[in-house]
């Protein structure tokens, strides 16, 4: 008996020091309101500076694209890209006898699309073309209508969302041609409701074009016989369109604009809201970007300002544009950023 007294006694023991060393684990070292500090190392590396961009006094139509990674402009007859990163140049090659008629940034990559002209003793004959700045590739999309020797492409507009590209081409009595192209290449002439068209801005999510009529002093959406009217405005002038959809009209005259109406075209005219400005500025001050913020530039003092916030941002020397993080300004010959904060 007594052995059997000793077993069980040395098994209570046991079990009590297992009960006790599970208890413990269960309440202490495995609780889940345990508080544990961790400190996450992170590696620091120093911020890349941009390579200095010099542009000559000659450079016209100076354009970044959407991230201000490389910069474009013509030198003469040449159209130029610059790394604003590592400083290296590339010049886009065309045929002998074709010209830049015009070229636009895609808004979301870098990559541009280019509208050459050729003219011969006929007229002339544009052809759209599209170049990968990253890959140094340049290929052709679509041809053009011929046109007469004084033509121009004005303005290209395109949505990377419906594959859609829109090409507006001025004759030299500014009537203008407006070209539908889709990512099959297909392409044709846009029925629109004016003879002389200003701005035109691509609505993102739809195939829809919106465009200024400048002699009715109207703007028209494609697809619809009425103008987008607006109570009370006599003289809209179209400024924008954000990655919303939404569309920004300004109350125009003289030029300058004091009040803008913006909202979803869908929801029509009577949706709209307004933004009173305080005071009348020039209408090609007023800048938006594609989340919607509204910025305003003085350039006799060197300011942009966001209208929302009434955040101020000054610059160096003479404004170019607005991109992503910033603004795009040229300083003694070269390129300056100024970030917004």
């Amino acid at each position: 008996m007594k052995i059997f007294k000793r077993i069980f006694l040395w098994i209570l023991i046991s079990l009590t020091i297992q009960f006790a060393g599970l208890f413990y684990a269960d309440k202490y070292f495995l609780a889940t309101n345990t508080s544990i500090k961790t400190k996450k190392v992170v590696k620091s590396e120093a911020k890349k500076q941009d390579a200095e961009v010099k542009i000559p006094d000659n450079a016209t139509h100076v354009n970044a694209s959407f991230n201000a990674r490389y910069l474009a402009y013509y030198d003469g007859d040449v159209l130029k890209v610059i790394n604003t990163k590592t400083g290296e140049e590339k010049k886009v090659d065309f045929e002998d006898g074709v010209q830049v008629s015009f070229y636009k940034w895609l808004p979301d990559r870098n990559r541009m699309l280019i509208a050459e002209k050729e003219t011969g003793k006929k007229g002339s004959s544009f052809k759209l073309a599209y170049y990968d700045v990253d890959k140094d590739v340049k290929e052709d999309i679509k041809e053009l209508d011929w046109a007469d020797k004084n033509a121009e492409v004005e303005d290209i507009q395109a949505s990377p969302l419906t594959n859609i590209i829109y090409v507006k081409v001025a004759n030299s009595g500014k009537r203008s041609s407006i070209y539908w192209i889709n990512i099959m290449k297909e392409m044709k002439k846009v029925d629109t409701m004016a003879y002389m068209i200003g701005k035109i801005k691509v609505v993102p999510h739809e195939d829809k074009l919106i465009y200024e009529d400048l002699t009715h002093h109207r703007i028209y959406i494609t697809g619809q016989d009425e103008p987008l009217d607006i109570n009370g405005v006599n003289n809209p002038s179209l400024i924008a369109v954000d990655d919303e959809d939404r569309v920004y009209i300004g109350e125009t005259q003289d030029d300058k604009i004091s009040k803008i109406y913006y909202g979803s075209v869908k929801e029509g005219r009577n949706s709209l809201q307004t933004i009173d400005l305080g005071t009348a500025v020039d209408k090609d001050a007023i800048y938006v970007s594609s989340q919607g913020k509204i910025y305003i530039n003085d350039n006799l003092k060197g300011v942009v300002r966001e209208v929302a916030s009434g955040k101020e941002y000054i610059y160096q020397g003479r404004f170019i544009q607005i991109y992503t993080d910033g603004i795009i300004s040229v300083s003694d010959g070269k390129m300056v950023k100024t970030l917004f904060n």
